[in-house]
């Protein structure tokens, strides 16, 4: 009778070779897998940090518009230093509505501002606005305003202040973001000085 040959009795450990070989490389894939992982998780973390600097020097903006207007109104400047709109805002700068144009490279710092806002966890931005006059050409849009009390009419053209405004949030590890606006006052449209 003729033996058959059955490769389970043979003992060489090319199994045990080929399950190690398999194992290594399951290995490197879940280490790089983890690896990446980690990477990816910085990158977001980073993202979030940046984005949250960006939109609080963009609010910024929005509440330097809300001071120059309230700083107008008030013709010599707010009467003290500190806001009492918040104990967060401070007018380092009482009557920065009357400052004029500054060079395009003079942003705001924390040696020269003229509002500083504190935020939570030691974040702070700071606001440099500088305006410049300009006359408008007349127009049928400024002669209705004209009518309604704001600006001058067609014929008188009316004045207006060109403002730009500088936000700079310094925020979370060491993160920074610089947003700049201009803004446009008509002259005639200022409200009640209430500081």
């Amino acid at each position: 009778m003729k033996q058959r040959w059955c490769q389970m009795n043979n003992s060489n450990g090319g199994v045990t070779i080929a399950a190690l070989l398999i194992l290594a490389v399951l290995t490197i894939i879940g280490i790089s897998s983890i690896s990446t992982s980690n990477i990816e998780v910085q990158i977001a973390t980073n993202d979030k940090v940046h984005k949250m600097a960006f939109y609080a020097a963009d609010g910024g903006t929005e509440l330097g518009t809300e001071l120059l207007e309230l700083n107008i109104a008030c013709a010599g400047g707010f009467a003290s230093d500190d806001l009492p709109i918040t104990a967060d805002i401070t007018a380092v700068d009482r009557d920065f509505w009357m400052q004029n144009a500054a060079p395009v490279t003079d942003y705001p710092s924390d040696a020269e501002r003229d509002v500083l806002i504190n935020s939570a966890g030691g974040t702070h931005t700071n606001l440099s606005i500088f305006g410049v006059t300009a006359f408008g050409v007349g127009g049928a849009i400024e002669m209705a305003a004209g009518y309604e009390g704001k600006g001058k009419g067609a014929a008188g053209g009316g004045v207006s202040l060109l403002y730009r405004i500088f936000s700079q949030h310094l925020g979370l590890a060491d993160s920074e973001s610089l947003v700049a606006i201009q803004w446009r006052h008509n002259i005639g449209s200022e409200g009640t000085c209430m500081y």
